[in-house]
């Protein structure tokens, strides 16, 4: 009687542990498979804004050269397509949230150069000659910090830790 109760005992024994420590492992798998598919969801959308600047740079790589020889950027080259010009940076500064801070400052600058510096009725062909360097220079950031966030897209943690926000409002310099 006394080894019945003794297997039985260590049986009953037995299972309970095997419950507890099957059932942790299962818990934190579950956990694991949660913090996964979070993290998966944010990197598709990061990888989509890397595609917005990607489509940016692209369209400010290419340079033309006019009459007069002077060059400038192909984004520009519709002297009265100011609404493309939105329409393209609008593409990048609306995923701010899932781009690093450093390359939506990038894209800002930008943004301030073309408003500041172009007419309300055209003119993006003259913009274009006069601030090639400005816009080569900003260009060339842009590509150096995207290649750096690349190299890091995957550390998810890592990136929602250096997200700093801040009140980034300025006022708009005046429209030349």
């Amino acid at each position: 009687m006394d080894i019945l109760t003794v297997v039985l005992s260590s049986s009953v024994v037995s299972a309970i542990v095997s419950a507890l420590v099957g059932g942790w492992f299962s818990l934190r798998t579950k956990q694991n498979e949660y913090a996964n598919a979070y993290y998966k969801m944010i990197l598709e959308r990061r990888l989509a804004a890397y595609e917005e600047v990607e489509r940016l740079i692209a369209a400010i790589k290419v340079a033309v050269i006019d009459d007069d020889q002077k060059p400038y950027h192909l984004l520009f080259s519709k002297d009265d397509d100011q609404l493309g010009v939105y329409q393209q940076l609008h593409g990048t500064m609306s995923n701010a949230l899932w781009l690093s801070d450093e390359l939506f400052e990038l894209t800002r600058q930008l943004n301030f150069l073309v408003y500041s510096g172009t007419p309300k009725d055209g003119g993006l062909v003259e913009f274009g000659k006069n601030n090639y360097t400005a816009v080569a220079e900003l260009r060339t950031q842009l590509e150096t910090v995207h290649a750096r966030d690349m190299l890091a897209l995957h550390d998810v943690p890592g990136f929602l830790k250096a997200k700093k926000p801040k009140d980034s409002y300025v006022s708009l310099p005046s429209r030349g």
